[in-house]
């Protein structure tokens, strides 16, 4: 299926005119957001032969039209728009000139979570009371700590060292989804440090100013997780739960294991690159039969080697209707969120499944084991 949409405000080449740009200036992609919350949407554009308005979409359906005022060869503008619900949306912008052809495209993808009112009035109250800093010199730690000390990134206690006893109204979070991401700090887009899955708890050991990540301790593994009531589950008391300022990334030299049922690399011939699927995710609810949606991938190279350009395609039920999307080169040991990579389906149908293949033209060497594990599968129901 061809596609013309660019993504993240990056243009797509001129059709009409060499002389043209539109950017998605507001929120950033790949931005947290709280469900109910008013944000702006803004994007400015610019063409050789005029702009006359802008319109906003959201996961495919205009929601707001900026007039631009005639003669503007530049114009920028914003639209209100407040998230209804916590899921991932796509956020589209799209210029048009007075004759009513377009210039140009741009979009990113955000993720809305709920915003817990009980924490959030707990905020309110301990804010307030928190020591002013001064500018006396101190080590630079790796988390700042505003109540009870906590410690994110010290090194494995000695086995004489016992650690106390749990309270058994400890906080912890229990996964509820079917993988959770842990990162290295509280934004989505920062290095992912290890992975739990479905069924595994985690102590609860700081949090974000908003409380919309939480710091966990399991085992040796020690971040940050998304707090999402659709992908955890909490249980004894957060109040308490002290605040923790991220001032530098947690070291990646001699990282820790990942818990059980994590992602363990799978590619141990020195020397290869080892492309997986970290994550796939429809975005903008279920999709429905001939109307186009979006799927966001993450990539991630865990081999020894950098990886080069490649090609992804995926095969979605019913129908098999196939997609492609080009994969740009992954340094060793990184991870990258691709572009959307549009389907359209044409049949209705219930516990449909994708199938996505990496490098389908083998591209990069990975190795047996690493060629291995080039598929990832989702499940979906098109209405």
């Amino acid at each position: 299926m061809a596609c013309t949409f660019q993504f993240g405000g990056t243009p797509r080449a001129p059709i009409s005119t060499p002389s043209w740009s539109l950017d998605f200036i507001a929120p950033e992609n790949n931005s947290l957001i709280l469900v109910g919350a008013p944000i702006a949407l803004a994007a400015v554009a610019s063409d050789s032969s005029g702009v006359a308005r802008l319109e906003f979409s959201v996961d495919g359906v205009l929601i707001g039209s900026q007039q631009a005022p005639e003669g503007l060869t530049r114009f920028s503008a914003q639209q209100a728009w407040q998230p209804r619900e916590a899921r991932g949306y796509f956020l589209s912008v799209e210029a048009f000139r007075a004759d009513g052809s377009s210039i140009g495209e741009a979009g990113i993808a955000v993720q809305a979570i709920a915003a817990p009112t009980a924490q959030a009035a707990l905020l309110n109250t301990v804010a307030p009371t928190q020591v002013p800093r001064t500018a006396t010199p101190r080590p630079t730690p790796t988390f700042e700590i505003v109540g009870t000390p906590i410690t994110l990134n010290t090194a494995t206690p000695s086995p004489e060292a016992a650690a106390p006893p749990l309270a058994s109204d400890a906080p912890r979070l229990r996964v509820t989804f079917d993988f959770l991401n842990v990162r290295a700090r509280p934004d989505a887009s920062s290095e992912q440090i290890g992975r739990l899955s479905r069924g595994d708890e985690a102590l609860i050991i700081g949090r974000n100013e908003g409380r919309t990540w939480w710091a966990i301790e399991r085992g040796t593994l020690r971040g940050w997780v998304i707090n999402n009531p659709e992908w955890i589950a909490i249980s004894g008391e957060t109040a308490n739960v002290p605040l923790a300022t991220t001032t530098e990334a947690l070291p990646t030299a001699t990282p820790s294991p990942l818990p059980p049922g994590g992602l363990a690399p799978t590619s141990t011939v020195a020397g290869s690159a080892d492309l997986i699927i970290l994550s796939a995710t429809i975005v903008g609810g279920t999709p429905k039969a001939n109307q186009t949606f979006n799927v966001l991938i993450t990539v991630r190279n865990q081999g020894t080697l950098d990886a080069g350009s490649s090609l992804l395609e995926g095969v979605f039920q019913p129908d098999d209707e196939r997609s492609q999307l080009a994969v740009p080169p992954i340094q060793a040991g990184t991870s990258v969120t691709l572009p959307p990579l549009p389907v359209t389906l044409r049949t209705s149908g219930i516990n449909l499944i994708g199938t996505l293949t990496l490098d389908i033209r083998n591209e990069v060497a990975e190795g047996p084991i690493g060629e291995a594990n080039n598929v990832f599968t989702i499940t979906y129901n098109v209405e």
